[in-house]
């Protein structure tokens, strides 16, 4: 009867310890909402009028709940935010692509076989290949303002100068022997999609200019 009793004890107490355990883990995630606007102000740049704003604004919110202690969400100017993001984006550009082609001759041993005792056979295959290197410059002039509802002496006023450069490079027009170009090898067999006006202006933000507001942000709620 004894030994009955000590085991039902400690099956109560495991299920008092689990739940109590899943409650702090509850009350640990529980983050607390602090409610967010993002006004955009665009300058008279043409690339600027290619961006969906209403998208960068959400990817600017992501980047900025990142490891923070509250969840910030967006509201409208109108719902009393607790906080505001006044964010002016000037100069922004978006240069013409720069393409650069040259000419190599790639060689590669390759398994072709296998001799009478089992050992492999190789063989070195050729072939020539345009190696295209292609790069994008862009700038753009962030002033940015934040501010507190229930501390507005703690206003943040800044201003962010970034440039950002796409770069890829990779295999176009083989002549030869494919097998000679390594799949290991820095580069790729295809283009890939190059960015838009969207990730441009996002990498730019990303530069400077986001990690900053973060680190204010972390400290504001710690």
């Amino acid at each position: 009867m004894k030994k009955a009793c000590s085991i039902i004890l400690l099956a109560v107490f495991l299920i008092y310890g689990c739940s109590s355990n899943r409650a702090a883990k509850h009350r640990k995630h529980a983050l607390r909402e602090v409610s967010m606007t993002i006004n955009i102000q665009p300058g008279n740049s043409r690339d600027i009028n290619m961006v969906n704003l209403d998208y960068y604004k959400q990817k600017v919110r992501d980047e900025l709940n990142n490891f923070l202690n509250v969840r910030l969400n967006l509201v409208n100017a109108d719902e009393n935010p607790e906080v505001i993001l006044n964010l002016a984006i000037e100069n922004f550009t978006v240069w013409p692509i720069d393409q650069q082609v040259s000419r190599r001759i790639l060689s590669r041993s390759v398994q072709v076989g296998t001799d009478a005792t089992g050992r492999p056979i190789f063989q070195t295959v050729q072939a020539s290949v345009d190696i295209v290197r292609v790069q994008q410059r862009s700038n753009a002039l962030f002033r940015v303002d934040l501010q507190y509802k229930d501390n507005p002496a703690r206003t943040v006023h800044r201003s962010f100068s970034s440039n950002y450069t796409y770069s890829n490079t990779f295999v176009d027009n083989v002549q030869g022997d494919p097998r000679a170009v390594d799949p290991s090898i820095y580069f790729s067999r295809s283009p890939g999609i190059e960015p838009r006006e969207d990730d441009f202006l996002l990498a730019l933000s990303k530069k400077d200019m986001l990690g900053r507001i973060s680190l204010e942000l972390r400290s504001y709620y710690k």
